[in-house]
């Protein structure tokens, strides 16, 4: 199998898989007054296998593919596990506290896309000869999804400074990330937000 064809294949299809949840989500809103049960289920199930099954053998395939001894790659099931939790506590509790799935699929394949880069940058060699970094991230990342954290909105309100300030924080520090690092920015702009979202705990700014 040819892992770096099939690594690039899943992150398109994945990012087409987010950008059609977000319009699903922008047009329900547009009909809110429409109450589809099924419609609600199968967009759960559709999300479970777009960011919970896909990411969690894409994760398996990668610790497979950096040799990592003791079966260790089995535990890239857990993504799909707490996914389903998180999914399952969304329905049921209508909780939207943890961090998103789409979120966290990406954190993940950001890393996927940095190993894939033909550079020899620090963060890829740190990553590549410690694979058990992934682990851990895989472990915080299970935590995040269901944890009580409320996660910062990006939905801006008007452009004031006052109403938006956790908001501009986050793209101005993500930008700086971005200038410095440039693809390697990406999984440090998603634990950016993380760490936003728990030092600014504020129910205004936040899902």
């Amino acid at each position: 199998m040819n892992y770096k064809n099939f690594f690039n294949y899943s992150v398109i299809f994945t990012l087409l898989s987010i950008v059609f949840d977000v319009l699903d989500g922008y047009i329900s809103r547009i009909m809110k007054n429409t109450d589809n049960k099924f419609g609600r289920e199968l967009d759960s199930l559709a999300d479970m296998v777009s960011f919970g099954v896909v990411p969690t053998l894409t994760t398996y395939l990668l610790l497979k593919k950096l040799n990592i001894n003791f079966y260790i790659e089995w535990i890239s099931i857990s993504i799909a596990i707490f996914s389903a939790l998180r999914l399952a506590k969304f329905n049921t509790y209508n909780n939207k506290k943890g961090l998103k799935t789409p979120i966290n699929t990406l954190f993940f394949y950001s890393i996927f896309i940095i190993i894939n880069t033909k550079t020899s940058f620090f963060i890829k060699k740190i990553i590549i000869n410690n694979p058990i970094i992934i682990i851990i991230l895989l472990f915080f990342s299970c935590y995040f999804l269901i944890s009580k954290i409320s996660m910062l909105s990006l939905k801006f309100q008007g452009l004031s400074w006052n109403k938006n300030k956790i908001r501009y924080i986050f793209i101005f520090s993500s930008l700086f990330l971005f200038m410095i690092l440039q693809v390697f920015s990406l999984p440090c702009i998603i634990i950016n937000y993380i760490i936003i979202s728990i030092l600014f705990k504020n129910k205004k700014n936040c899902i």
